[in-house]
């Protein structure tokens, strides 16, 4: 009953659009306008004509297709959906400039992606052989080299030659500053790139290069204000979006860093890096369905990144997803067997299973690699402690707290393994450390009341039961912990 009188003013509506004028016809469908397209029916061939007739302005990902396949698309809707192609920005296919070049290297584009740019868009001036060398000394490549000696070359109509030797100009200071990056002479970089801006403040590439440099000595704050004037002068340049993103992204704002990412994947999708970005700044928010999806599309266009298996398997790890985890680990190290952080994950996800000795040899392995990670030391200690082995368990924390003295967890793991040694006084120095750096855990509240109650303080110990129960009311083992020490305090 309901349903005949909407598709009577749907198939309206596309009457009236197939009926506007070509201008308006050619405006391409946006991602919420084919969702809304399958929502309401039209997921099907006619829907399919539009999106051939009208293309779309953002490029969708394997996620995308499946969330619309789900909601009733059909094949030819969803392969008219592949086929269709987001309209380039107008500047995409200008041939690259000399500092543009630069620009991209500084920039941490790969060499080979740098020469599928010149091959595709060709150049605006003979790249002379001093200028050859430049880009050697900047990192770029033989195949790059090859490109450029053999690239299109497509110069202005009319060149004003004071332009043209202040431009000059620019890219030996861009040049230069690309050349002590590759050497990582981080400030005498940023002062070639500032140069350069003085010569020529409207130059978005160059802008790119500062940020990348200041986000090379941490600066993240002015890296943060040169990535987005390099954004503001070109803002279809995916580069820009994505090194701002990666600075908001070290300031500690998520939120603004996924906002840089997703547009940069808008522009161009098949940023394999930019998608494991992504997938870390949304692990960030525990968004860990969102994650999984980017690590996923970044292994779709990179199956090789040994890096994007080992954060997947985090994200799978944190939905409970062990044993897919534990085959993400392992295909890390299968790729690349000194990755560090695979090898502590792939150890803490066997001790959630309950495999203490491939743990134990995970975190040795890693240990290895890094005698210096705090987590492997902390990981390994906890599985020692599991085989038995209570003065390596203790050795192991200790040295985790040497690395690294916040850690809460190895503090309270430290007391833990204390108590099992009758070392009270040990116990509350730990678990007083661990409650200075987060008061609101329960456990080390419990760890200190036993140990206060052990050494005699029983209203020290109630209060310390009592904080625990407080901060978790639903732990049966808290409640009775307060409970039967009241009764015995009140006595």
């Amino acid at each position: 009953m309901w349903r005949q009188p909407v598709v009577t003013i749907l198939m309206l509506i596309i009457a009236v659009i197939l009926t506007l004028p070509v201008q308006a016809q050619q405006k391409p469908f946006t991602q919420e306008q084919v969702s809304n397209m399958v929502r309401d029916g039209f997921g099907d061939e006619s829907g399919a004509k539009l999106i051939e007739q009208r293309g779309i302005d953002f490029a969708p990902s394997e996620d995308f297709y499946q969330t619309l396949k789900a909601a009733g698309a059909s094949e030819a809707f969803l392969n008219a959906l592949r086929a269709a192609k987001p309209p380039e920005p107008a500047s995409a296919k200008k041939p690259l400039n000399q500092v543009q070049v630069f620009a991209l290297l500084v920039g941490q584009v790969p060499s080979h992606r740098v020469t599928m740019l010149v091959q595709e868009r060709g150049i605006d001036f003979d790249p002379t052989d001093d200028y050859l060398q430049e880009v050697r000394l900047a990192g770029g490549e033989d195949e790059l080299i090859t490109a450029l000696k053999s690239a299109k070359v497509t110069k202005p109509a009319t060149v004003d030659p004071a332009a043209e030797a202040r431009q000059a100009e620019v890219r030996q200071h861009v040049a230069r500053g690309a050349e002590l990056y590759q050497k990582r002479h981080y400030k005498e970089a940023e002062q070639e790139f500032r140069a350069a801006l003085r010569l020529d403040s409207q130059n978005a590439g160059v802008y790119l290069s500062l940020a990348q440099v200041l986000g090379r000595q941490e600066r993240w704050d002015d890296a943060v204000s040169a990535a987005r004037e390099a954004v503001r002068l070109n803002p279809d340049n995916d580069v820009a979006h994505v090194i701002l993103g990666f600075a908001l992204g070290n300031k500690g704002d998520w939120d603004g860093a996924i906002v840089e990412y997703r547009e940069a994947l808008r522009l161009n999708a098949n940023l394999a890096t930019t998608h494991y970005d992504l997938g870390n700044m949304l692990g960030k928010k525990d968004d860990w369905d969102g994650a999984i999806a980017e690590y996923r599309e970044a292994l779709r266009l990179n199956p090789n990144d040994d890096g994007a298996h080992a954060n997947l398997g985090v994200a799978l790890g944190n939905k409970g997803a062990r044993d897919s985890a534990i085959t993400e680990f392992h295909e890390s190290l299968r790729l690349n067997p000194k990755n560090e952080d695979a090898h502590v994950n792939l150890g803490l996800a066997l001790e959630h299973k309950g495999d203490w000795n491939g743990a134990i040899a995970e975190e040795r392995a890693a240990l290895r690699l890094g005698p210096n990670s705090a987590l492997a030391h902390s990981f390994l200690g906890f599985a020692l402690g599991k085989k038995g082995d209570l003065d390596g368990e203790i050795a192991e924390y200790r040295e985790a707290l040497r690395l690294n003295p916040n850690d809460v967890d190895a503090h309270v793991l430290l007391g833990g393994a204390l108590v099992n040694k009758g070392d009270w006084d040990g116990v509350i120095v730990e678990e007083r450390a661990a409650l200075r750096l987060n008061p609101n855990d329960a456990l080390a509240h419990t760890s200190l009341g036993m140990a206060l109650k052990m050494k005699g303080d029983r209203r020290g110990a109630l209060e310390e039961y009592r904080a625990a129960y407080m901060l978790d009311p639903k732990n049966a083992l808290y409640e009775q912990n307060y409970e039967r020490l009241l009764d015995q305090v009140n006595k």
